[in-house]
């Protein structure tokens, strides 16, 4: 039995999703603060629970060869990344396996996951958001708190964002705005449009109009600046009401040789380069032919579907989204792009029966389809479903009930969609049996 301030040597044999080392002793695991698959060293145990202990490293007596030299120098603070301090190598390593063991867990044996589809591993995310202090203070929570970790620059934001995020968060510091909760930055990589967005507690447009006239009269690529207006409480960051201060309340992005109109509400993947390779292959999975009728669930601002869809036009696309201003964005893309045969509805995806449609592609979110969408899907009998999901477990979960309503596994491929995080998006493709 360890106790707390016990220092133990140990090997550390893998690392989650979490980032956390692990090791054993008596019979427990111990998760490991910063221990990396092979590091042999000195831990010092600083938490005891009933099945599990946690520590840190106090001595490494020797390296693990996955180990690797963090590029960010907020690493050991900030909460965004896990993996900073491993080889991207292994990192992809360990997402592939990830999505096998999760399928293992939930008793689907055989599954052959495609080789991980990889990219930058920096400067790839389209999209940051950023808590503010009272005291002007911008940066990102420290793991598992609500404390900010002051940051000049995330390495993981794509450059074209360096210059706006640089000059707003100088402005905030020099002049702290009452109320400013949030910085919310976006941009659109194949049209170099950004879109910067306020989230305040209360609604002062006035508070931020000198913010906005100094700011895109130096950075004119700052096409929409919007106010959002959030005062309840809880970890939700945007509010439902969005004021535009400047521009038109959107920017357009160039996806796939698609263009769309993306508002601040609407969901967007957050990694361009993986999103193209994600929907290419999404559009192989999906086989249409042109007399298809193709049915697109958590369908956002209708890229994948109008995506798969520009590959092989389709005789009718369908989508349906819960978030209104996504739908609008959904039909306006549609007609941006030329697709006359799309038609977006709002309402929640488990509340539709999508009968009659050949294919049907579900993106949900983290917590999956569940159930009664998974019988939905299934009670549909399409002759090929497409699962995208961001959360391996939940997809395995998923997987089980598609099994056992008469579908099968046909092809699985992982991408990793967030580098340097513990996230993992995988594709799945079903058939009939």
């Amino acid at each position: 039995m360890l106790n707390r301030n016990d220092i133990i040597k140990v090997e550390i044999t893998d690392l989650n999703h979490e980032g956390l080392g692990i090791a054993r002793c008596d019979g427990k695991v111990i998760f490991v603060q910063g221990g990396v698959t092979g590091d042999i060293a000195e831990v010092k145990i600083i938490k005891c629970a009933k099945s599990y202990y946690v520590a840190r490293i106090e001595n490494t007596e020797k390296a693990s060869p996955y180990r690797a030299k963090p590029a960010c120098p907020y690493f050991k603070r900030c909460g965004g990344c896990v993996y900073q301090h491993i080889t991207p190598e292994y990192e992809n390593l360990l997402k592939k396996k990830r999505v096998e063991n999760e399928f293992r867990r939930f008793g689907i044996e055989n599954v052959n996951v495609e080789e991980i589809v990889s990219g930058e591993m920096q400067g790839y995310r389209n999209k940051l958001q950023c808590p503010v202090s009272g005291n002007g203070e911008v940066g990102f929570y420290a793991r598992m708190t609500h404390e900010i970790v002051p940051i000049k620059k995330c390495i993981l934001q794509h450059r074209l964002m360096n210059p706006v995020s640089d000059f707003v968060f100088g402005y905030i510091a020099e002049n702290p705005i009452k109320g400013l909760r949030h910085l919310y930055f976006r941009c659109g990589v194949g049209t170099g449009e950004i879109m910067v967005c306020f989230v305040s507690e209360t609604e002062n447009p006035s508070d931020f109009s000198e913010l906005t006239k100094i700011m895109t009269e130096k950075l004119p690529q700052v096409k929409s600046v919007v106010l959002n207006v959030n005062g309840s409480k809880g970890n939700v960051i945007l509010g439902e009401k969005n004021i535009v201060m400047h521009g038109t309340g959107y920017i357009e992005d160039i996806l796939c040789g698609n263009r769309f109109r993306i508002s601040p509400l609407s969901f967007y993947q957050v990694n361009h380069e993986i999103t193209e390779k994600l929907y290419m292959a999404a559009a192989e999975f999906a086989e249409l032919k042109p007399s298809d009728k193709l049915f697109d669930m958590y369908c956002g601002i209708g890229t994948i579907g109008l995506c798969v869809n520009a590959v092989t036009p389709v005789s009718k696309l369908t989508g349906t989204e819960i978030v209104s201003q996504a739908v609008k964005d959904a039909k306006i893309n549609a007609k941006i792009n030329g697709v006359s045969s799309a038609d977006f509805i709002c309402c929640d995806a488990g509340d539709t029966a999508p009968e009659g449609y050949d294919v049907i592609i579900c993106d949900p979110p983290r917590k999956g389809l569940g159930e009664e969408a998974v019988a939905a899907v299934a009670g549909a009998a399409p002759k090929r479903i497409v699962y995208i999901s961001c959360s391996p477990d939940t997809l395995a979960r998923d997987c089980v009930k598609f099994i056992s309503l008469g579908y099968k596994i046909v092809r699985v491929k992982a991408f990793n969609m967030f580098p340097r995080t513990g996230h993992v998006e995988t594709v799945v493709l079903f058939s009939k049996r």
